[in-house]
């Protein structure tokens, strides 16, 4: 019965011990993005060499066609393009132990590229939208609703 045991808790250490050191488990690690998205990431550095974790995952981000996806859904829910008129920029935050990318994608008149006074920017950049966009691992969409402040009450 003791020899049971023993072999058993052996078994068991050896096994989390073979699942801890395997990378495709591990968030922090590419290969746990080739296998999430099935296809070879090349170019990324070890999450250690980044200043900032999000640069990391930014990077694996964009390989996997995080911003492209963001870009499609506020085309879609909101009829942002890219034009004449706007251009979007895309920033892109996840990882660690969250199931999702969070995107941030906001909207701006393109005259800001141009403007020369302050005042001509400061009236472009009140017409600029933000839209947040969370992508799941699995590529499912979905716009967080912006919590409504309740009015402070009257201080008479």
């Amino acid at each position: 019965m003791k020899k049971t045991i023993i072999s058993l808790m052996a078994c068991l250490l050896f096994v989390s011990f073979s699942n801890a050191a395997d990378p495709s488990s591990d968030r922090s690690k590419v290969e746990f993005f080739e296998k999430l998205y099935k296809t070879k990431i090349v170019g990324v550095k070890l999450l250690e060499e980044y200043p900032d974790p999000d640069q990391f995952y930014s990077a694996i981000a964009k390989q996997v066609g995080i911003p492209k996806i963001a870009l499609d859904a506020v085309d879609n829910q909101f009829g942002w393009k890219q034009d004449d008129e706007n251009f979007l920029v895309v920033i892109v935050k996840g990882g660690g132990n969250s199931d999702d990318w969070g995107v941030m994608v906001t909207k701006f008149p393109t005259g800001l590229k141009t403007a020369k006074s302050k005042e001509e920017k400061m009236k472009l950049l009140k017409k600029m939208e933000m839209k947040m966009v969370v992508i799941g691992y699995d590529r499912k969409i979905s716009f967080p609703e912006k919590k409504k402040r309740k009015t402070a009450p009257n201080q008479d």
